[in-house]
């Protein structure tokens, strides 16, 4: 009958950062020189340099209505609008750059907010305001450069590991859906190639953060909050563009904002990316794996009430291949969290990907995030429960894919160039019992989804997701270089009938500029 109260599905993602802007050849894609500096100039160059950066986002959407609950509460969202600006400037002067970037307007500007009660969720789909404090929001502040042979940087910045499944800047085109938040930290950070003068291509990597905003804690100067300190070791070899092996060591130390309730572990994470070629084709083949372990006292279960042991880990990986032409491709790509089998035991087995992270566009991060907000409603209502246990908070995850696993072919063209097409399927499982766990603990700790319905199996559901992008070429201006796009997608969900949700359809549109 016993049930955790809170399981610390969230602990992975917060716990990862990347290890340097100067290791920026361990991301998604493949970049030329992990240790090369940030700043676009020369050290010889004395002049000053500035430029810009920035994307406007307009997405509109059509959210899917079902209900969230056993009371006859549902989504309730109509059409939407969602706005952002994100604008960025840099000053470069020889090996130095000087940068800022900030999200402004970010959130529904215009249409239906959701009925889920609360003011938990991270995109604030509660209410259309684009004027209210947390829509405007520095990412980056920061300063970097060569002292000798060590590249320095401090300030606050963003954070991008691998494939960005334990730490997503959320500046990563999805392969379906969207990205919404991004990892902040504010760091110190030292890199370097120490051997033979820097030509052997090993980037060794020390740093220290205090954590701004991730997926477990969230702080501000003016406001407070959790208080959470990592320190960070990372090595990174890249003898060619693309090609990328690298290892990170964490060690995160955490405080709840009410100065009680601690978190201790640390997460060692093993990326690598192998670009090759054969004949006329170009393949690539990447992989992440993380394993956590540590101990908190946020999370308690029912036997375990002065804390749980952390036991944890995940992987994700892709192979793709285009031909050299480019006008068609092929990917296979797939991901694995380790779930909670036996919640009666003093350990948590829960994993979560990094919310920005895809996984589909609609199963994890549209439904689940609205049953994981409906969730920690009925926990919070004093119409069920004296008070909500500690840490409840934590259960809404914006939609992060966690205690699942999941497998999604893609094929995709490019028959113009000013025109892309692709489609996915994704085939997804649970790798714990498929439950709420309010609607669990009332059931006797017997598996039940959000309607108090029992659950069997694993088996969560088929997802098929289409985009079409028109533009997203550069078009060169006097003073500016722009890359105007359109991206029309769908996500249609079949879900396995206890996940009580039935089938499930969302359309998205979506106008970017870039520059």
């Amino acid at each position: 009958m016993t049930t955790t109260l809170l399981p610390l599905f969230l602990l992975p993602a917060a716990l990862a950062a990347d290890p340097s802007a100067a290791a920026d050849a361990a991301t998604a894609e493949p970049a030329a020189d992990p240790a090369a500096p940030q700043a676009a100039t020369t050290p010889d160059d004395d002049s000053f340099q500035l430029g810009s950066t920035g994307e406007l986002r307009l997405l509109g959407s059509l959210p899917p209505d079902y209900p969230v609950d056993d009371e006859g509460h549902m989504v309730g969202q109509g059409p939407v609008l969602d706005t952002r600006l994100r604008a960025g400037l840099h000053l470069d002067r020889g090996s130095w750059r000087v940068v800022t970037e900030w999200d402004l307007f970010d959130g529904q500007a215009v249409g239906d907010p959701w009925d889920i009660r609360g003011t938990e969720d991270a995109r604030h789909r509660e209410v259309v305001d684009v004027l209210r404090g947390d829509a405007f929001q520095a990412r980056e502040l920061a300063m970097s450069g060569m002292v000798g042979k060590i590249n320095v940087e401090a300030g606050l910045m963003t954070s991008h590991w691998g494939l960005g499944m334990v730490a997503n800047d959320g500046a990563h085109d999805p392969v379906f859906g969207r990205n919404d938040f991004g990892d902040r930290v504010i760091r110190l950070q030292l890199a370097t190639r120490p051997f033979q003068g820097g030509q052997t291509p090993l980037t060794l990597v020390l740093a220290g953060d205090r954590v701004v905003d991730d997926d477990l804690a969230q702080w501000s100067p003016l406001d407070g909050g959790d208080t959470a300190w990592q320190g960070i070791a990372s090595a990174i070899w890249s003898k060619k563009p693309g090609q990328v092996l690298g290892v990170y060591a964490v060690y995160r130390d955490q405080t709840e904002s009410d100065g009680e309730r601690t978190t201790r572990a640390g997460v060692v994470d093993v990326y690598v990316d192998q670009p090759a070629t054969a004949g006329d084709w170009q393949l690539r083949a990447a992989a992440e794996v993380a394993g956590i372990l540590g101990r908190t006292t946020t999370a308690q279960s029912y036997n375990s009430r002065d804390g749980l042991g952390v036991q944890s880990a995940g992987a994700t990986a892709l192979v793709s291949a285009t031909p050299s032409s480019g006008r068609y491709r092929g990917m296979l790509r797939g991901g694995w969290a380790s779930g909670d089998g036996d919640p009666d035991d003093a350990n948590s087995h829960d994993f979560t990907f990094d919310r920005d992270f895809d996984a589909g566009m609609v199963l994890f991060d549209e439904v689940q995030g609205a049953l994981d907000a409906a969730a920690y409603a009925q926990l919070t209502d004093p119409a069920h429960s004296g008070g909500a246990p500690e840490g409840a908070d934590a259960l809404v995850a914006e939609g992060a894919f966690r205690h699942a696993a999941f497998a999604q072919p893609v094929l995709g063209t490019r028959p113009l160039d000013w025109l892309d097409a692709q489609v996915g399927v994704m085939f997804s499982w649970s790798t714990s019992p498929i439950g709420q766990a309010y609607q669990t603990y009332r059931n006797g700790g017997v598996p039940a989804n959000h309607l108090g319905e029992p659950t069997s199996g694993h088996y969560l559901g088929t997802e098929i997701d289409w985009a079409l992008k028109l533009g997203d070429i550069d078009v060169d201006t006097a003073r500016f270089t722009t890359r105007p796009a359109l991206l029309l997608q769908g996500g249609h969900l079949l879900a396995s009938e206890s996940l009580g949700v039935g089938n499930v359809t969302l359309l998205t549109a979506t106008a970017r500029l870039r520059w």
